[in-house]
């Protein structure tokens, strides 16, 4: 860490994070409003209450609403400080982008201002909380090896091996009633012997199934020339089926946080 000048109270390695951190918080600032007001997709649906009546609940998120707050409490505070010592007032917008644009523009002053030395981390403390509920980090599901090896012993129709693969995401999203039907009719899988009665469905055992449908990709449509322009044919790769044992699952990212700045502890 470089040290702090005799009449600076941060270091420089501080200001220049302080400056990161202000520059990002006006667009923040506006993403935590979206999530506040429910306009951001952060949570399950939200259904109609299943009453008489047409009313539903109002979109509003609390948890984003105390973050929020807390954020331009933060802010308003070390605002505060540096006007009072230096015997001026705030001449901004009380909005908390607008808090964030004035410290930037004054973060000299504000590193000079004594007593700023928790600033910093109390203003990333406090950015990181409305980072964590505007980009959410993707919850990663650990799955059971022995839930797994029970579920491939499983025997299951095609429309409930299809259901199960929606659930399993990548790479079995395209393992469909159809898929199935198309690996049958090549000789790929087997239906199980039965007795069953006339009318059930033909059952398939789990496991073969997936281990087909990772063995045999799904040829990519032939296109023209004309269709193709100067690019050739991308070819699917084939997944190792021993895969299966070791995946796990990934919430959808948002696309607002691609754009964020990445920070270390």
């Amino acid at each position: 860490m470089s040290p702090a000048e005799p009449h600076l109270y941060l270091t420089h390695d501080e200001i220049r994070d302080l400056a990161a951190m202000l520059r990002e918080i006006p667009s923040l600032a506006e993403d935590l409003e979206d999530s506040v007001a429910g306009r951001a997709r952060l949570s399950d649906p939200n259904f109609r209450l299943n009453t008489r009546t047409s009313d539903q609940p109002l979109p509003f998120s609390p948890g984003a609403a105390k973050v929020r707050d807390h954020l331009h409490t933060i802010l308003v505070g070390w605002v505060r400080l540096i006007c009072e010592q230096r015997a001026t007032t705030y001449p901004g917008h009380p909005s908390t982008g607008a808090l964030a644009r004035w410290l930037e523009q004054n973060l000299i002053a504000f590193a000079m201002t004594e007593g700023v030395e928790s600033a910093p981390a109390e203003i990333r403390a406090a950015f990181e909380a409305a980072e964590a509920i505007v980009c959410p980090q993707p919850e990663r599901i650990t799955i059971n090896p022995n839930a797994v090896a029970a579920a491939r012993r499983a025997r299951l129709n095609a429309s409930g091996i299809a259901t199960l693969a929606k659930q399993l995401g990548e790479p079995f999203r395209t393992l469909t009633v159809r898929r199935i039907q198309t690996l049958r009719d090549a000789g790929k899988v087997h239906p199980i012997p039965g007795p069953w009665a006339t009318d059930w469905p033909e059952q398939f055992a789990v496991g073969e199934v997936l281990d087909a449908h990772l063995a045999h990709p799904i040829r990519t449509r032939t296109t023209t020339p004309a269709q193709r322009g100067s690019h050739a044919p991308r070819l699917r790769k084939a997944v190792n089926p021993d895969d299966f044992h070791t995946f796990a699952t990934h919430r959808d990212v948002d696309p607002r946080c691609s754009g964020r700045i990445a920070h270390t502890q």
